[in-house]
């Protein structure tokens, strides 16, 4: 029932917003007059949903702003609709995401729809969240922010998303796939990571995703597809112009009655807080697969990853030795895949320091040499949690070839 409606849902919203209307054969009831939404930048508001408001089109500067309006104009909503977006600006979507997580709202991608980039972070905001479209993930690219800018926000990731319920599994394929390229997550992996979230149980839809064939686990290489544009559809003209709020509205009533919404049940339990293992754990995850990218995607995360000083490999290091010496790695081996064994990472805290253990694959290679290696190697980490969980002591040695 819960999917039925959904569907059902996610097919309105998408005629409503592209002024399409269903022909006489579709249609089961007697025409109606097209319902006309108020628009709030990206958002849009039906009368008729009083539940809900619709994120369309892209993540961009004053996306904080319009949904702020929306959701003080219309106190009733409780569900936001991530109808084609293909994510934008990375702080945009961070802030965004926090504003629907302070405010408990839940998140919902309708069948034949997708959220990529940085609406992911959105939806993994939800208090609930069912992804029946396609949600996609890489690494940010954010070129609209200095470098210590964009650095920050993949600190706020690390810290931020795990709060939002966000396994290391899922933040290691984020952190794997190349900018360029985006990960979709397959029905079977949406169940299998704990992505959706609807009350005390996480859901999946057993169909396959249109508009493309089932993707396998990470472990056998990235499931990637071109990225969507981080732009509003094409027929985005035909969409209706901004609503104006009227100069002498009315003030709500006093006591409105209480809307139930339908779609997903209320006030589910809050997901635990996590423990500085596991922080740790999810911090480590991300550092070794963001090697995956480009040598200069890599070198952007490497920068941010390491304090001042550090015991590099039993030697005290200072930073610009450590940096010279990734930068080299990263030229004699451009391409690499790195895949952290889940199941081998263990972590130990004490007064905010964590040392973090574990395994990881191995694959890199230079077309340009013709030179491939692979095997398995260890690591250890020790992280300061005080400082963005920056590495103080790095260790590693390979285990096998």
């Amino acid at each position: 029932m819960l999917k039925r409606k959904l569907t059902a849902l996610g097919m309105s919203l998408a005629l409503t917003l592209m002024g399409v209307s269903m022909s006489p054969a579709q249609a089961q009831a007697p025409a109606q007059q097209k319902e006309e939404p108020e628009r709030y930048g990206p958002f849009f508001y039906l009368p008729s949903e009083p539940n809900l408001l619709i994120y369309v089109g892209a993540v961009s500067a004053n996306d904080l702003l319009h949904m702020k309006k929306a959701l003080r104009e219309h106190p009733t909503i409780s569900t936001l609709i991530l109808q084609n977006n293909g994510g934008g600006l990375v702080h945009i979507g961070l802030v965004v995401a926090e504003e629907v997580y302070e405010r408990g709202l839940n998140t919902y991608i309708p069948k034949d729809s997708y959220c990529a980039s940085a609406c992911a972070f959105v939806f993994f905001a939800g208090r609930q969240r069912l992804a029946e479209g396609r949600l996609g993930v890489h690494q940010i690219t954010a070129p609209e922010m200095t470098g210590e800018q964009a650095q920050f926000g993949v600190s706020d990731i690390v810290t931020t998303l795990p709060k939002y319920g966000v396994s290391a599994d899922v933040l290691g394929i984020m952190f794997s796939t190349p900018s360029k390229d985006m990960y979709f997550f397959s029905p079977q992996e949406i169940a299998k990571y704990g992505i959706n979230r609807t009350g005390n149980v996480k859901t999946a839809s057993s169909e396959p995703q249109q508009g493309g064939a089932q993707r396998t686990a990470p472990t056998a290489g990235p499931a990637t597809a071109t990225a969507p544009q981080a732009q509003a559809p094409d027929d985005d003209t035909r969409l209706p112009p901004r609503k104006p709020a009227a100069p002498n509205a009315a003030p709500a009533p006093s006591g409105p009655p209480s809307v139930t919404n339908p779609y997903m049940t209320k006030n589910p339990p809050a997901p635990a807080p996590l423990s500085d293992e596991q922080r740790a754990i999810n911090a480590a995850t991300l550092m070794i697969q963001a090697g995956s990218g480009t040598n200069e995607e890599a070198m952007n995360f490497t920068r941010e990853f390491y304090a001042d000083t550090v015991d590099y490999f039993k030697k005290s290091r200072p930073k610009s030795e450590i940096l010279a010496d990734k930068t080299a790695y990263f030229a004699r081996w451009p391409v690499r895949r790195f895949v952290v064994d889940q199941n081998s990472l263990k972590a130990k805290c004490q007064d905010q320091m964590c040392m973090v253990k574990g395994l990881y694959d191995f694959k890199v290679s230079s077309p340009e040499r013709g030179k491939t290696a692979t095997g398995t190697s260890n690591f250890t980490y020790v992280l300061d949690l005080r400082n963005r969980y920056r590495i103080v002591m790095e260790d590693s040695e390979v285990v096998s070839r």
